[in-house]
């Protein structure tokens, strides 16, 4: 697999230009002319001495001087070099597309957190020219939510990882790709049919296509959702302190143990109580028995309406 490289391409994704040998079929493509125009390269390479040199069988994940790397069973190693470089060493029998999920998820955390960039584990959508992301547990119905956005006519930012920078002192949150991950539940609820959708294994979920529904251009962002399935009967939201914000935000930092890991605590903490200082925070119970997809999109459309109002 090493010896036949792919030709390299270039593609867009969390506000960066991406050359791989790998392709990418999820990302944006992108057309680049000069090395000086590339934020990110992939490449394959043998990192076979790197792991016996880090004694990476007898820890895993690990980081050094802006380095990490990492390795999973039957996938493959990967290594993150100061944010602008990774290098993929794929397990023999490996199937690429699981290669990519995590090249995708964790080394993407890494890297962007390596350029001081924070990755937020949800989703996000556009509405009325900003961002507004929905976070939560596992299972607590983010990109379902976000999904009832985009079939509704709203454009998809990012689902998965959430990338926030400060753009000229504004928080705002770049595109990452056009791509969902739902269940086979979350379609039903959705009424969308999952005939031709392909399954990513190691999630058990179906990759939904968004390319005519995806936002392009980075956003100021406004509004944090954490979602939360409750035993209370009706949708409930509560606006949530700065205070709290603070905790809401280091709890739903994607790959949270990373940031430990490459010594980015204090900047973390600086980081997610500058956002919860000046964005809308809010708490979206929903019931956990019941169908109120379209109640929590209602929900959340009437408190935008407003936060959007007073922003201007």
């Amino acid at each position: 697999m090493l010896q036949d490289k792919p030709a390299v391409s270039a593609y867009l994704a969390f506000g960066l230009t991406i050359q791989s040998e790998l392709p990418l079929p999820e990302l944006t493509p992108s057309v680049v002319s000069g090395e000086e125009n590339i934020d990110v390269t992939i490449q394959f390479g043998d990192l076979s001495s790197v792991c016996i040199d880090w004694r990476l069988a007898e820890q895993n994940f690990q980081s050094r001087n802006d380095q990490f790397l990492f390795q999973i069973p039957e996938v493959g190693a990967f290594h993150v070099v100061q944010g602008r470089a990774v290098t993929v060493m794929p397990h023999k029998d490996s199937d690429l597309s699981r290669v990519r999920l995590y090249l995708l998820g964790t080394c993407m955390g890494v890297l962007l957190l390596q350029r001081n960039i924070l990755p937020l584990h949800g989703s996000a959508v556009a509405v009325k020219g900003y961002a507004f992301a929905f976070v939560g547990e596992s299972g607590a119905g983010k990109s379902t939510l976000s999904a009832a956005f985009v079939n509704r006519g709203y454009r998809l930012i990012s689902d998965d990882v959430i990338a926030v920078c400060t753009d000229q002192s504004i928080l705002k949150v770049s595109p990452a790709y056009p791509q969902q991950k739902l269940n086979a539940l979350s379609l039903d609820l959705l009424t969308m049919n999952s005939d031709g959708l392909s399954v990513i294994k190691d999630e058990w979920k179906y990759a939904v296509p968004r390319k005519k529904d995806f936002s392009q251009v980075k956003l100021p962002l406004a509004g944090v959702y954490e979602l939360i399935a409750s035993e209370q009967p009706d949708v409930q939201l509560h606006p949530v302190s700065s205070l709290e914000g603070i905790q809401l935000l280091q709890a739903h930092t994607y790959r949270l143990p990373l940031v430990k890991r490459i010594q980015s605590m204090q900047w973390h903490f600086n980081k997610v109580t500058e956002i919860a200082s000046q964005v809308e925070l809010c708490r979206l119970h929903r019931p956990k028995n019941s169908i109120t997809i379209e109640q929590l999109v209602n929900t959340v459309l009437q408190t935008i309406e407003r936060g959007v109002r007073m922003i201007r």
